[in-house]
């Protein structure tokens, strides 16, 4: 049983030396490894903001509503 999981183990370091290597190439040709996420974006105004909510909470409403119809 050890041989088996001491070959289980060679093929985890093989591997994770392989990723490390194409994460190297990446790096190289300028991409990012990172997810990037929400970074990019302008931050928004408090109005922005306000306008967002007020929006969300008449979709929610609506479709709660909706629910309650549909439901009776």
């Amino acid at each position: 049983m050890s041989k088996a999981v001491a070959a289980i183990r060679a093929e985890i370091a093989r591997k994770q030396a392989e990723i490390e290597a194409l994460k190297k190439a990446l790096a190289a040709l300028g991409g990012s490894t990172a997810s990037t996420g929400r970074g990019n974006r302008k931050p928004r105004s408090e109005a922005q903001k306000r306008r967002i909510s007020a929006a969300l909470k008449k979709a929610w409403a609506e479709r709660k509503k909706a629910e309650k119809k549909a439901a009776a």
